[in-house]
C-alpha cells in the first residue's frame, strides 16, 4: 500500500563469520563480537566490518599490573618449571594468549602476584589482596565456560586450571594459617585435575599451536617413567609392603584394582623422581594424580584407610619439589593430615613416607 512505512530490520548484516554460520545474532562489537568472546573463538569480522582498537582507560595506565606482568616475564616464569623450553613457553607463549584471553591474563597476573607476596613480606597483604582480586575475576569469565566447555575453548581452560594449581599452590602461608579445603579436609588443588584431565579429553592433545609445547614436554616426561631407568627406587620396597597388606584386606574386586592399579603407577612415579634428580618438576609428581584421578581420588572424600595412606606416599613425591616457592611445605602438611584420618595399622603401613617427608607425628601424650 502506497505511503505505508517499511519495518525496520533489526537482523544484523554486518555480523562476523562466526554468527552467520551458526545463524544467530551478533552484536558487532569490536574487535570481537560477544557470542565469540564468550565462546573463546577468534572472531573473524568480514571486510565490510572494520576492526577498531578497544578505548583506552580515561584513569590511565594500572601501573600495579605492568608491574605484576614485568614481574611475571622476568622472575616467575623462571620458577614455574625446569625445562627452558617450556620456561620459553610460560614466558612468551602463555602471555601472548593471555593479550587476547582475559582470564588468562588475569590468572598470570594473580601468579606473579602471589610470588611477590612470597619474596616481599613487607608487601604481602597488598600483592595478596591484588592476587584475590585477579583471580576471582579471571574465575568469574572461565566458570560460565567450564561448565559448557567446547573443543574450541577446551585448551584455554586447560592452561587455566594450570594456572590455577600454580596460584592454589602459591598462597602464601605461614604456621597456624586456615587454608581452603575441600569437604575432605584435603585441598581443592588435590581434585582441581579431574576438571583438567576432563580438558584434554575434549580437546585432545594439540600437536600443533600455541600449547603444543607444554604437551610435548609432558609426553617425553611421561615417557621418562615408562622406561627402564624408571623401574626401581628406594620406595619400592614400601610400596610393596603395603601392596601385601592391602591384599590380605577383604576388599571389593573394584576398589582392589583401583588400589592395585594406583600403588603401580606410584612406583614408576618413583621410579622416575629417583631417576631424574634432581631435574624433577611439578609435572612429573601430578601425572599421577592425573593417572589415577577418576578412580582414586573420589575415594579420597569419602575417605577410605587405603587410599589415603596410598595418598601418604604421594605426598613424599611433592616433597621432593618443595625448592619450589609455590610449593613449600605442602608435603608435610599433608601427610600431617594425611596421619590423622588412619588407623593404628595405617600409620604403620605409612611409616617410611612419614621419615621421607621430615614429619615428626605427635607423640601419644601430645595427641591427649
Amino acid at each position: 500500500m502506497a505511503g505505508t512505512k517499511r519495518k525496520a530490520h533489526h537482523k544484523s548484516r554486518l555480523g562476523c563469520k562466526n554468527c552467520k554460520a551458526r545463524k544467530v545474532k551478533c552484536d558487532e562489537n569490536k574487535p570481537s563480537c560477544s557470542n565469540c568472546v564468550r565462546r573463546q573463538v577468534e572472531c573473524d569480522f568480514s571486510p565490510m566490518g572494520t576492526p577498531q582498537p578497544p578505548p583506552v582507560s580515561p584513569g590511565g595506565l594500572n601501573m600495579t599490573d605492568l608491574e605484576l606482568l614485568h614481574h611475571y616475564t622476568t622472575a616467575t616464569y623462571r620458577t614455574l618449571v625446569e625445562s627452558p623450553t617450556v620456561r620459553e613457553f610460560y614466558r612468551k607463549t602463555v602471555v601472548q594468549v593471555g593479550l587476547s584471553c582475559d582470564y588468562i591474563m588475569r590468572a598470570i597476573l594473580a601468579v606473579s602476584s602471589l610470588h611477590l607476596a612470597h619474596h616481599r613480606p613487607q608487601g604481602r597483604d597488598h600483592y595478596q589482596a591484588v592476587a584475590i582480586a585477579h583471580h576471582q575475576a579471571a574465575s568469574q569469565a572461565a566458570m560460565p565456560l567450564i561448565s559448557d566447555a567446547t573443543p574450541e575453548n577446551a585448551q584455554m581452560l586447560f592452561l587455566f586450571s594450570v594456572l590455577t594449581t600454580y596460584y592454589s599452590l602459591g598462597w602464601p602461608r605461614k604456621p597456624g594459617d586456615v587454608l581452603p579445603r575441600a569437604n575432605s579436609g584435603f585441598p581443592d588443588w588435590v581434585y582441581l585435575v579431574r576438571g583438567t584431565k576432563g580438558f584434554i579429553d575434549l580437546a585432545g592433545v594439540p600437536s600443533e599451536g600455541p600449547l603444543a609445547p607444554l604437551f610435548a614436554h609432558s609426553i617425553s616426561r611421561f615417557m621418562l617413567r615408562e622406561g627402564p631407568e624408571a623401574a626401581d627406587s628406594s620406595a619400592h620396597p614400601a610400596l610393596a609392603h603395603l601392596a601385601e597388606a592391602f591384599a590380605q584386606r577383604p576388599l571389593e574386586p573394584g576398589l582392589r584394582q583401583i588400589y592395585g592399579t594406583a600403588l603401580q603407577e606410584l612406583k614408576k612415579s618413583f621410579g622416575q623422581a629417583q631417576a631424574c634428580a634432581p631435574q624433577y618438576e611439578m609435572t612429573d609428581a601430578f601425572t599421577w594424580l592425573f593417572l589415577i584421578a577418576e578412580d582414586l581420588l573420589p575415594l579420597l572424600r569419602t575417605p577410605t584407610q587405603e587410599a589415603v595412606a596410598i595418598f601418604a606416599f604421594f605426598c613424599v613425591l611433592l616433597k621432593k619439589l618443595e625448592g619450589h616457592w609455590w610449593m613449600q611445605d605442602w608435603g608435610r602438611h599433608l601427610i600431617a593430615h594425611a596421619y590423622g584420618l588412619l588407623d593404628e595399622e595405617g600409620r604403620l603401613l605409612v611409616r617410611w613416607a612419614v621419615e621421607e617427608t621430615g614429619w615428626v607425628p605427635p607423640s601419644a601424650m601430645e595427641r591427649f
